[in-house]
């Protein structure tokens, strides 16, 4: 493919200009070069792998030298790494440093030349890294800079799905992956945190079928139901490793005693040895295997000012990570309390992960206080300011993108997700009210042309696309379907939003005016209260309009059964074109047909 690509640029060079300027070898040699980097962009733009890269830098940035090293000179690793045992599963429990030990693992074995290191980080903050169709596609691509009949395979892919015009489907990605490692040479893959995975099942299987394959994997994880009745079953039992709660705690008190002395936070103190020696003894003997522990206690000590403070902190540290969690809740300063916990509701629900920009612009929308309403005066200075909203419960994370590099606001751990949802102002109803009302109280309030809107508020792409997504579990709240009728029957509001996005369009980047009525899309998206008050209010159910053709068919083709059965009991016409069909199709069960 490369070589064809070459050639036909090769014909549309005059050859006394190639002779002229460099020898013809050197001509060919850089345009296959090019050729193969363009199909390398084609590939990698088609299947759009999630980056584990980013996972790896910020383990690396949290990790303290040394640490992990017990693990990679223990007889476990070594046999594994030599082959005489094929699979390892190292669990653990919450915040006893799983994923820097994948790191440390994955950059020793990327210092060996002599074989393939493949990794994958699921990650409970981003939903692309939540699925096995995202790991295969990560490996499949990373499987392809490898070269040779490997990148053949993928090529073979590509070629079979009309030229990366089509997506393909999880078993044909596996199948590609299956032939790649088969034709690599010896294959090490790292997979990391596998209880962060939305589809264990479905890993497992894939899981039991890659350990009858050539390739050596290493995953990590906590020992769960799931994982501890499967893996076993697949790996034997023997290479099934509890971390060694010892050694972790050697590499935590080492972390410990280097950040008491290299921290400015304590070291421009001055603080007396005797209490940097109760702080060592308490956190660096008191984290019971638990890293993310000992990184809460000395955060939180970090942010004393007084030595009183830190001896009263000393005296009453938390047991465990869920009472660490409450009292950080708790310390929320009283004038961040309102803006921090829906910043957090919105980091706990978000369906992607929240840029920095974009989590600044919902500090600046207010909707619980007056004057409500968002406006730039709110925003604030300095972006990574928002920290202080919720310190330590969340991160700035570095992510590289193909535009380039992008700072996304993650929750700081998986434990503080779990916490965060066992409290009922995090459940998906209250979360859900909230974080609507943001998105359409931000929309209401910005202005300007299309132009201005995606230059100056860079939170209105994110509002327009999410909204009717939480809309739809708010809606138990009337003053939310209140507010949705609101914006939808405003021509202003209704305007801005549908030039920035439409649901029925969700492709395009300009999707210009609307293309059908405010009714269309409150049933497309499900909103059953809006519909019946927009119906109520004397809006056309028959009217024609949008990519489904009509407010019915709109409903019909998206499942929406509610809002189905209040259109044929407003007089929707069941026999306007194709409504029929996709009624049929979708909605067997409607009873009023």
């Amino acid at each position: 493919m490369a070589a064809a690509y070459a050639k036909d640029l090769l014909r549309q060079i005059p050859p006394g200009k190639v002779e002229a300027e460099k020898p013809i070898s050197e001509v060919l040699s850089s345009m296959m070069s090019m050729a193969s980097d363009h199909h390398l962009t084609r590939i990698e733009r088609w299947l759009s792998p999630p980056d584990y890269s980013t996972n790896a830098n910020l383990a690396r940035e949290r990790r303290h030298p040394g640490t992990g090293t017990w693990l990679l000179n223990s007889p476990a690793f070594q046999e594994w790494k030599l082959g005489s045992r094929q699979h390892l599963w190292l669990h653990g429990l919450a915040g006893s440093g799983k994923t820097i030990l994948s790191t440390t693992i994955l950059d020793h074995l990327q210092q060996i030349d002599s074989h393939t290191t493949l990794a994958f980080f699921f990650d409970f903050s981003d939903p692309r890294k939540q699925k096995v169709e995202n790991l295969l596609r990560s490996l499949a691509v990373q499987l392809y800079h490898t070269g040779n009949e490997a990148a053949n395979r993928l090529s073979s892919l590509f070629t079979a799905h009309d030229d990366g015009r089509r997506q393909p489907d999880t078993n044909a990605l596996s199948a590609c992956v299956d032939t790649m490692i088969q034709t690599a040479r010896r294959v090490f893959i790292i997979i990391d945190a596998l209880d962060e995975c939305t589809a264990r099942e479905e890993l497992l299987q894939w899981l039991k079928h890659l350990a009858s394959r050539k390739a050596q994997l290493i995953v990590t994880g906590r020992p769960e139901v799931e994982f501890q009745s499967a893996i076993p079953r697949s790996f034997d039992e023997h290479n099934c490793i509890l971390l060694d709660k010892q050694a972790v705690n050697t590499d935590i008190c080492a972390y410990v005693e280097a950040t008491l002395e290299q921290k400015p936070d304590f070291a421009d103190k001055k603080l007396s040895p005797s209490i940097l020696e109760e702080m060592h003894d308490k956190i660096g003997n008191g984290a019971d295997g638990m890293f993310r522990w000992a990184a809460c206690q000395l955060e939180t000590l970090a942010r004393c000012l007084t030595l009183a403070a830190i001896e009263k902190a000393l005296k009453s540290l938390p047991n465990n990570l869920n009472e660490t969690y409450y009292r950080m809740l708790e310390d929320i300063p009283s004038e961040y309390r309102h803006d921090a916990l829906r910043l957090l509701q919105f980091l706990v629900h978000t369906k992607r992960p929240l840029t920095l920009v974009e989590a600044v612009e919902v500090i600046a929308t207010e909707i619980n206080q007056e004057p409500r309403g968002f406006t730039v005066k709110r925003r604030l200075f300095q972006a990574v300011d928002i920290l202080r909203y919720c310190p330590s419960l969340v991160i700035i994370a570095k992510v590289t993108k193909y535009a380039g590099t992008v700072e996304e606001l993650h929750l700081a751990h998986f434990s503080v997700k779990e916490y965060l949802l066992e409290q009922a102002q995090f459940n998906l109803e209250n979360a859900s009210i909230a974080i609507s009302k943001t998105c359409l109280t931000y929309l209401t309030d910005i202005g300007g042309s299309d132009s201005t809107i995606r230059r100056d508020f860079p939170m209105a792409r994110y509002a327009a696309e999410s909204w009717m997504d939480y809309a739809v579990s708010a809606e138990t709240s009337e003053d939310t379907i209140r507010i949705t009728v609101g914006f939808l029957r405003d021509k202003t509001t209704f305007q801005r939003w549908c030039r920035l996005y439409q649901a029925d369009r969700w492709w395009a980047d300009e999707p210009g005016p609307p293309r059908a009525p405010t009714l269309y899309y409150a049933c497309l998206s499900g909103l059953a209260g809006a519909a019946r008050d927009l119906a109520i209010e004397g809006a056309d159910v028959n009217a024609p309009g949008g990519e489904y053709g009509n407010a019915l068919q709109a409903a019909s083709f998206k499942g929406n059964l509610k809002v189905v059965q209040l259109l044929l009991d407003k007089g929707a016409d069941v026999n306007a074109p194709a409504a029929l069909t996709a009624m049929l199709y979708k909605l067997p069960h409607i009873t009023a047909i």
